[in-house]
């Protein structure tokens, strides 16, 4: 049943209670996310792959016999908080905001930078030689290299654990091993080795800056002819940052809208502009609806998009708040390989009529039970709530008992319920302590 249907079957369950879609939308999203928070549910994993990156060096150039601060040199002065870099290094080097770098053996953060990216901001004073250096030898001036460490993968939106997690090369079809250790352990580790990645650890940062402007302060959005939207419908447009190396993503801009007359069916957004070192990701409604979805992931820091999609061929739900978790590799990688985890995921709301509980369509009783119970709660029939609650209750014990993942590990012999239990594991099992990570 979807949210439409789940509203229709709790309104006539209250034929005596009239109440606006927004309280019965609000009752069958409590009861939902409270089913969810119960158990580690076997519905609620996913896996989830990410590519890493090996580090790159920068490396600053110039006559040997003088400074000559320009278009290919690192300055670097000992005391501040600023690297600047020449105009051409800037345009062409990787992504840098929010990297660990390296410079003069010690490791710093960049927490911002110019809008031409000439200029770094570290996270505290840089206390290394400066740069350009003659020091070393007067007749072959040092300009300076910086080295930019990838060492961490965004986990998607609404992560709540990490149940495994693998590590794949180009070359090998087989998982290589990816020890958990604590973030505390982590931090004890040497800063400045690089290869095969062979720990992880989960991280929470501060998440990438929301985007400060809406797609119409960029220019107008323009409505026409020849494409697949709905004539007359109104669209909402979105847009958020998105972090090519990590894979990390902000919240979204604030919405603009634009109605269609009755002749139109295409829409031309202006061109958007992500900040320094991010690259844009557009999102749409459906027509009609409130709700976002990926419309445009071509990586890029600028975009034009003509909008000609029928609400079909719209992507994933946008994200309703920026990434924040990461996982940590040690060492940090020295080529690209391929991350695979294993997600306990958090539910989503229920938000757009047409949105679907993440559970079997049977179960949908016992959400409408825990709706029901609320309603009569917020009414003070008590009496009538408790036996609600009572089948509510019920109804969660019997999803637990037939959570479909519990039974991956026991292999069924012949009838009458004769069975042989395997190796008792966590990764398949669904529980919230060790009684339940058993066959």
């Amino acid at each position: 049943m979807n949210l439409s249907e789940l509203r229709t079957a709790l309104q006539e369950r209250r034929e005596d209670y009239s109440a606006s879609d927004a309280k019965l939308n609000r009752r069958i999203n409590q009861a939902y996310l409270d089913i969810c928070s119960r158990r580690k549910w076997g519905w609620l994993r996913r896996e989830y792959t990410a590519n890493t990156h090996a580090s790159t060096t920068i490396t600053g150039t110039g006559p040997a016999g003088g400074p000559a601060p320009g278009l290919t040199s690192i300055v670097a002065t000992n005391g501040t908080n600023e690297i600047g870099l020449g105009a051409t290094i800037a345009a062409n080097t990787e992504t840098l905001l929010g990297k660990r770098i390296l410079i003069d053996s010690a490791f710093y953060t960049v927490i911002d930078m110019t809008p031409n990216g000439l200029t770094l901001f570290l996270d505290r004073v840089y206390t290394g030689k400066d740069y350009p250096d003659s020091t070393t030898d007067p007749l072959n001036w040092d300009y300076g290299s910086i080295k930019v460490v990838y060492d961490e993968v965004a986990l998607p939106l609404g992560t709540e654990s990490i149940i495994e997690s693998s590590l794949f090369t180009g070359s090998t079809s087989y998982a290589l091993s990816l020890e958990a250790i604590q973030p505390a352990t982590m931090s004890m580790r040497d800063k400045d080795v690089s290869g095969q990645p062979t720990a992880c650890s989960v991280i929470e940062k501060k998440p990438i800056y929301r985007p400060r402007k809406k797609v119409s302060d960029f220019g107008p959005l323009t409505a026409g002819a020849g494409g697949l939207l709905t004539v007359g419908a109104t669209y909402k447009y979105w847009y958020s940052f998105y972090d090519q190396k990590s894979g990390a993503e902000s919240s979204l801009s604030e919405e603009s809208s634009v109605t269609l007359s009755a002749a139109q069916n295409r829409v031309t957004l202006p061109t958007v502009v992500a900040r320094k070192d991010y690259v844009l990701r557009i999102y749409r409604s459906t027509a009609g609806g409130s709700v976002p979805y990926l419309l445009r992931d071509k990586l890029e820091e600028s975009v034009a998009v003509v909008d000609d999609e029928s609400d079909d061929y719209l992507g994933t739900r946008g994200p309703d708040s920026a990434s924040t978790m990461f996982l940590t590799l040690y060492p940090y990688p020295d080529s690209t390989y391929q991350v695979h985890t294993l997600l306990m995921m958090e539910a989503l709301r229920l938000d757009d009529d047409d949105d679907r509980p993440m559970f079997d369509s049977g179960y949908s009783t016992t959400l409408l039970d825990g709706a029901e119970m609320l309603m009569l709660n917020a009414e003070d029939e008590q009496a009538r709530a408790n036996a609600v609650q009572r089948r509510y209750e019920t109804g969660i014990q019997r999803m637990i008992m037939q959570d479909r993942l519990n039974f991956q590990q026991r292999v069924l012999i012949g009838r009458g319920g004769r069975r042989v239990v395997g190796k008792g594991t966590w990764l398949y099992a669904s529980g919230s302590d060790d009684s339940n990570f058993r066959a």
